[in-house]
């Protein structure tokens, strides 16, 4: 299985990598424009949002006529965006190429997770969904650290059209890979846990609820912490912390994995909320303290990485394989609308504080610390 999925981790790692750095250097892009704070975070908004959308007919899709061809659409959507995204000279112009990269969003997300997850045998799904989401974390370990090199060295345009190159080279991964045949095999067999509706279970509404509070932290990250970085003068290059992060997320999701399929993942879910909380309070003194930055960023990844392996595995357990990409895209929803709700929000808290304001990163540190307390408090109480 290792072999038939290693183009969709070789290919997953390229995807990531393009999302997280237009995440990460697009607010710069459009301060650099002319842009304001606010339009800043609207950009992000408008293309997780739009992906949202996309999600309940791409999931759904994916149920139906497989993942392969889903997969394609999104990493040409990924392509075609890179290429145009650097030429857009007005704003409404990048918000339109935001739409057409949240194709990309929409479409390989969940379908890579359902591939991945439907190949796995039954008793490690854990294990490869983290080795899998491990690919998320090494994208982010160095991608946005280069992209800005790459920026201050060649500009904003060389370091776009690389990414679209990047995705060409995803597109073609994808193109040659060769599914598993124990996935169509196991479609046809319902899952003995689940059958029906997705919500069937409460554990499924309590990680969509958590994956939404965990995304909002992870959002106001990747949407202000560079800028926060930037304005607070705690170094020369902003990716360093999204170093950090990455370096978190590489060690929770092959963690995270092996334990939910030893320990109860929904309490484990929440155990790694309250770590991600603390990162994020950490991230709000950085300014003062280098190694604040370093356990902050290793807390925050770690934290989030592994609240998003033990959200995945749950639902994994929950329902039947052959609506699995639906349900993944319900979960990818909740962070896509959690990112966006905090690239909107704190967009407009920055306008009026200004780019060196901490108070957003303790609200949202507090948030995250209260629900991730409450869920390992009720699932503690559900396992009695």
């Amino acid at each position: 299985m290792g072999r038939q999925l290693a183009p969709l981790f070789f290919a997953a790692f390229l995807a990531y990598g393009y999302n997280n750095i237009f995440m990460t250097l697009t607010p710069s892009f459009v301060v650099a424009a002319g842009g304001t704070l606010a339009e800043a975070g609207l950009q992000n908004s408008v293309y997780l949002a739009a992906a949202v959308l996309l999600r309940f007919a791409f999931g759904p899709a994916a149920d139906r006529w497989g993942t392969k061809p889903v997969m394609l659409v999104g990493l040409a959507s990924f392509v075609l965006g890179g290429i145009l995204f650097p030429l857009c000279a007005e704003f409404w112009q990048m918000l339109l190429v935001r739409c057409v990269q949240a194709v990309g969003l929409a479409s390989f997300w969940s379908s890579a997770t359902a591939t991945v997850s439907e190949a796995a045998p039954p008793q490690a799904r854990g294990r490869w969904l983290g080795l899998y989401r491990l690919t998320t974390s090494a994208s982010l370990l160095l991608g946005p650290l280069v992209a800005f090199g790459l920026v201050k060295a060649a500009g904003f345009a060389a370091c776009f059209w690389m990414l679209a190159g990047c995705s060409a080279v995803a597109l073609t991964c994808v193109g040659a890979m060769r599914l598993p045949r124990r996935r169509r095999e196991r479609l046809r067999v319902k899952s003995p846990c689940v059958e029906g509706s997705l919500s069937l279970s409460g554990v499924v509404g309590m990680a969509v609820t958590g994956t939404f509070v965990a995304a909002m932290g992870y959002g106001l990250l990747f949407s202000f912490g560079g800028t926060f970085i930037s304005a607070a003068g705690m170094t020369e290059n902003e990716g360093w912390c999204f170093t950090l992060i990455g370096l978190g997320g590489l060690a929770a999701n092959p963690v995270a994995g092996i334990l939910c399929d030893r320990r109860d993942a929904r309490r484990l879910f929440g155990v790694h909320g309250l770590l991600m909380g603390m990162g994020v309070a950490l991230f709000a003194v950085a300014a003062s303290s280098l190694p604040a930055l370093v356990v902050s960023g290793l807390c925050i990844g770690y934290g989030y990485a592994g609240a998003m392996v033990c959200a995945q595995a749950m639902i994994a357990r929950q329902v039947a394989e052959g609506r699995q990409a639906t349900a993944l895209a319900l979960q990818q929803n909740a962070i896509d609308v959690g990112i966006a709700s905090a690239s909107a929000l704190y967009g407009a808290v920055f306008s009026v504080f200004g780019a060196a304001a901490a108070e957003p990163f303790v609200c949202q540190a507090c948030l995250i610390a209260l629900v991730g307390l409450l869920l390992a408090k009720r699932w503690a109480s559900l396992a009695r």
